[in-house]
Parts: structure tokens; C-alpha cells; sequence
């Protein structure tokens, strides 16, 4: 039987990339028939409650729509000004004014600019706001947005200052409240996603050519970003700015490779400036990105609790009898009424309750109760950063003499022209991503995985975290989705805890890449509809070679004893 659930769990999936690789369809088309498929699966086989099942599954989606259709509308919105009004011109001629070499100027901006603006925002914004600037540097719009979505990635797990390492602290079941030790371990899969994203980018821009070009600059930078994370991580314990500082001095350094290698010219250069706008004033709206984000971490947690909202769900159970279904128990000491007790408490069983029927014992998924879900908080949420910059471009025009009332009307409706599909192919993956999670498709799906890898299963727990972040887009999602498993399976295994945590979110991080809502956020925002099965095709041979590599590492460090030895190593035993 459980053979049987475990395929019917992956055909959701399997529909899903067949739908976007082979068919090539839309993400809304492939959506909507992967999610007719989920319903039928989750309602006939795994006992996903109709009346009180449904329903909140579906609500959640609802929510996660609205929470990510904020970013997308806005995100477009702010591309059609900044393009219309001919900003994008002013501050694509500069970057080619300085950065003469195309390749240099590829690398800089989706692999380093692209991290430097995870580090402080995150959730998409590294993709809205590079890829339209690459395309009007001349670059490939597929590239473009590949090398975006890839590029940035390394820097998601300490992204938005470090707010979502603690939210992958907050989530754990293992109860991982030594931040340093976490944060330890994360530096170990962080340097690996330093460097393989950026060769990675290399390879998107001229394939094994652009491998042997980049070498020369990735190799160093990503040295020297090891070297500061280092330091931030270990001794100075500034978690928030783990990313983000990495990311800037990345940044100068691959910019200071360039100008020592480039030629000297005796010709002195000077900004371009544009019939209408200077560069101030062409990156005056991204600026206030940066300052506002900055800015917002400084809002104290009360006033920033109070200013978040979000919905209250019930909890609810799915009959799974027939699912986790085992004879001859031996794991449970008695029986009261149905449910099995072990040492006085009422046994789970990676997060499941037990019960107990006749001869034979089964699980029943809890899906537990949440208040404030998925808040939409007013200090964090990227809507309010591209909402600012909007206004700051509307202001900027306004005060240049340019502002005109029929483009920006234009700009409104091709957003809205853009925006209504975004929206519905946001609610069908959403739907199918938390109908399988609420009715336990998906754990199924990451324990059988784990029962076939056995003793080797630490070599492919990264790819439980790309298969988290595909199917919810979202570093944080993923580790919901399957941060109580890995850490059950650790503990089962007797290895580190945190170690596996690191594996799971960091591999998670970069696997944000693939996740088909923000490919679809990024096509929109830079005018590509239609091209997010090519991204993917693009992306995920790579995706899965970082989490071969995660995986590698991650069985040879997660022994207690060599975790233990490797963070001794690194502090000079201090």
C-alpha cells in the first residue's frame, strides 16, 4: 500500500514538469492540471476532509496568493515606469560606460548586485529589479533572467538581514536554539553555493567558455566572500549581516579584478546623462529600495508585530488509515481509548499522532492551528519597497518635467494585462502545494525517500529542499514543508541536527531558482511571457549538480564527531 500512495504522492510533480518541460505549457495551464490531479489524489486516496480539510488548505493558498500578488503587480508596475520613462536608458549606458567588458558586466550584476539586494530585501526583488537592467544592456532576456534567478540565490538563507535564518531557527521541531552552531553549519553549504552559483552564471552566459573565462574572477571573490562570512559567522556573530556584507565586499572585489586587469585609458570619463534624467535620478527609485531596507530593520519588534496581519486557521486531521498503516507494532508501551502512549504522552511519530485500531496501529496527519499566518508585515513586506520606489519614480518625473499622464496610465494597464494571469497561475500552484502538504502527499513522498536512501539518506537530503522550493517558491516554505522531517530523520540517524538543518535550508535557498512562481514573477516583470519552461529547462540540471555537491559534503560533515572537529578547526578551538 504504501508503495502505491508513494507514486500516486509523485504524480502531482510529475504532472507539474511535464506540463512546463515536455508540453511546454503556460505556469497558470500547467497549474490548473496539476492541481485537478492533486484534488482527485488528496479527496479519493489520502483522506483530505472535504469540509474541514479543504476548505483550509485552500484558504492558505488564498492568502499566499494575495501575500505574493502584491510583489508581482508592483514588481511590473515599477518596470513599465522605469522603462517607459527611459531610465532603464540612463543607467544601462553608465554601467557600459565603466564596466566596458559585456561578460564582466553579466557577472557583476547577476551574481553579485543580485546578491548584495537579497541581503537586504529578498522574496524576488534581486530578479524584478537585474533582469530588465541586463536586457537593456543588450543581454538575452532568458539568460538574463536565468542568471538573475540563479545568481542571487546563495544569498537567500541569510537574506533580508538575517530574517530568514531565525525564521529557520523559530520552525525547527529539533529545537536548534544555539544560533551559533546553526549558523556554523550554514557557513559550511554557503560556500559552496558561493561558488557553484557563480559559475553557474558563467555557464548561462557561454557555457563551458563562460566557465573557463569566469574562473579567474569567480575563484577569488567567492575566497573573499568565504573570508568575511567567516568572520561575521564565527567571530563576530552578526547573523543579520551574513549575507549582506559578503555580498558588497563581493561586489567591490570583482569590480576591483576588472579595473586592475582592464586597460588604462588616458581618456577621462564622465556619467551620462539622459535628454530628461541624470544617473541620480535614473536609480533615485532603486535607491530607496536599498534605504528603506535598511532602514526597516531598525523598527522595533513590537511596532513591527503590530503592524502585520494575517489569517487565523483552524486545525484539522486526515484519515491516513491504509497510508501509515504497520502490523505488529513495537514502538509504543500501551493504549488508551485509540491513541498509543509511549512514557506517559501521547506518541508522534515525526510529527503525527498514532492510534491504534484492532490489530493493526496508524497515524493521523495533525495539521495544527495557526495564528497569523504568513503575516503581510508593513516594515518587511517587498510590496511596500516597490510601492515606495513607484512613488519615488512618479516624484522624479514629476520634478524633470517628463511625468506624462498617458504613460503612466499604459504602464497601469499593462500591468493589470500582466498581472490577472500571474494572480491565477499563483492560486493554482499555491492550491496544489498546500493541498499536498495538508493532506500529507508531500510527506509521504520525503519519507519514502528517505527509506530507499537508508544509511545514505544525509546524500540526498538537499534534494528534499529543491523539491520544497519547487513546489512552494519560497526558502521559508520549504522548510515548513519539510524542516520537521529532516530533523526527525537526523535524529533517527544519530547525526547532527543542525548540520542537516543547514543542508535542508541552504540547498532549500538556492533551489528558489526553480521554483516556478518566481520564474513567473521574474518573466513578467521583465516583459517575457511564456518563457518560464525554457528557464526551468535551464536551470534545474544546475540546481541539482549544487545539491549533488550539498549532498556529498553534508554525508561527510554530519557525523557528530566531524561536525564537531570541523567548528574546533575553524575557532582555533578557542
Amino acid at each position: 500500500m504504501s508503495v502505491l500512495m508513494t507514486i500516486l504522492s509523485m504524480l502531482p510533480i510529475i504532472s507539474l514538469l511535464l506540463c512546463l518541460l515536455v508540453f511546454k505549457f503556460t505556469v497558470a495551464r500547467s497549474g490548473a492540471i496539476s492541481l485537478g490531479l492533486t484534488l482527485v489524489l488528496a479527496i479519493g486516496f489520502f483522506g483530505l476532509p472535504i469540509l474541514d480539510g479543504l476548505p483550509i488548505a485552500v484558504g492558505k493558498a488564498l492568502w499566499l496568493a494575495l501575500f505574493v500578488s502584491l510583489i508581482v503587480w508592483l514588481a511590473i508596475f515599477l518596470y513599465h515606469l522605469v522603462d517607459d520613462f527611459k531610465a532603464f536608458e540612463v543607467i544601462n549606458k553608465n554601467i557600459a560606460l565603466f564596466v566596458e567588458d559585456k561578460f564582466v558586466a553579466f557577472l557583476l550584476l547577476a551574481w553579485m548586485f543580485t546578491g548584495l539586494l537579497q541581503g537586504m530585501a529578498g522574496f524576488g526583488v534581486p530578479a524584478v529589479i537585474v533582469t530588465p537592467i541586463l536586457i537593456a544592456l543588450g543581454f538575452n532576456g532568458i539568460k538574463s533572467l536565468a542568471a538573475a534567478l540563479l545568481g542571487h540565490s546563495w544569498a537567500v538563507t541569510f537574506g533580508s538581514l538575517g530574517a530568514a535564518f531565525f525564521v529557520i531557527q523559530g520552525l525547527s521541531p529539533a529545537y536548534l536554539y544555539d544560533s551559533q552552531q546553526l549558523a556554523n553549519a550554514m557557513f559550511i553549504f554557503n560556500t559552496i553555493a558561493h561558488l557553484l552559483t557563480g559559475l553557474g552564471v558563467c555557464f548561462i552566459y557561454d557555457g563551458f567558455k563562460g566557465i573557463r573565462k569566469g574562473l579567474s574572477y569567480v575563484i577569488p571573490v567567492s575566497i573573499v566572500m568565504t573570508i568575511v562570512q567567516y568572520f561575521v559567522i564565527f567571530f563576530m556573530s552578526a547573523f543579520p549581516v551574513a549575507g549582506l556584507l559578503p555580498a558588497l565586499v563581493g561586489l567591490l572585489t570583482l569590480f576591483g579584478i576588472y579595473k586592475l586587469r582592464a586597460k588604462k585609458s588616458e581618456e577621462k570619463k564622465s556619467f551620462y546623462r539622459g535628454e530628461k534624467l541624470n544617473l541620480l535620478q535614473a536609480i533615485l527609485p532603486y535607491l530607496v529600495i536599498i534605504v528603506l531596507a535598511l532602514g526597516f530593520q531598525f523598527v522595533p519588534g513590537r511596532v513591527n508585530d503590530a503592524a502585520s496581519f494575517g489569517p487565523n486557521l483552524p486545525g484539522f486531521t486526515v484519515n491516513d488509515t491504509g497510508l501509515f498503516g504497520t502490523d505488529a507494532p513495537e514502538f509504543f508501551q500501551y493504549v488508551q481509548g485509540d491513541r498509543v502512549y509511549a512514557y506517559g504522552q501521547p506518541l508522534y511519530y515525526d510529527g503525527v499522532a498514532v492510534h491504534y485500531y484492532g490489530e493493526r496501529v496508524y497515524t493521523v496527519l495533525m495539521v495544527q492551528p495557526v495564528t497569523n499566518y504568513n503575516p503581510i508585515r508593513v516594515f518587511r513586506h517587498p510590496a511596500v519597497l516597490l510601492l515606495s520606489a513607484a512613488v519615488t519614480a512618479l516624484l522624479v518625473y514629476a520634478k524633470a518635467g517628463i511625468l506624462k499622464g498617458d504613460v503612466v496610465k499604459g504602464a497601469f494597464k499593462k500591468t493589470v494585462k500582466k498581472g490577472i494571469p500571474a494572480t491565477l497561475a499563483l492560486l493554482a500552484l499555491g492550491n496544489m502545494s498546500l493541498i499536498m502538504m495538508d493532506s500529507g502527499m508531500t510527506l509521504q513522498l520525503a519519507r519514502a525517500t528517505a527509506d530507499l536512501a537508508g544509511g545514505v539518506y544525509p546524500l540526498f537530503a538537499p534534494f528534499i529542499g529543491v523539491l520544497g522550493s519547487f513546489l512552494t517558491g519560497n526558502n521559508t516554505n520549504a522548510n515548513v514543508l519539510f524542516g520537521a522531517f529532516q530533523n526527525t530523520i537526523a535524529t533517527e540517524l544519530n547525526v547532527s541536527n543542525y548540520v542537516m538543518a543547514a543542508a535542508q535550508s541552504m540547498m532549500a535557498g538556492v533551489a528558489v531558482s526553480v521554483g516556478p512562481t518566481l520564474i513567473l514573477m521574474g518573466a513578467l516583470a521583465s516583459n517575457q511571457k511564456g518563457v518560464e519552461s525554457t528557464i526551468l529547462k535551464k536551470l534545474l540540471p544546475i540546481v541539482l549538480i549544487i545539491a549533488l555537491v550539498m549532498g556529498v559534503v553534508n554525508l561527510f560533515v554530519i557525523p557528530h564527531d566531524n561536525f564537531a572537529r570541523f567548528v574546533d578547526f575553524l575557532t582555533f578551538n578557542r
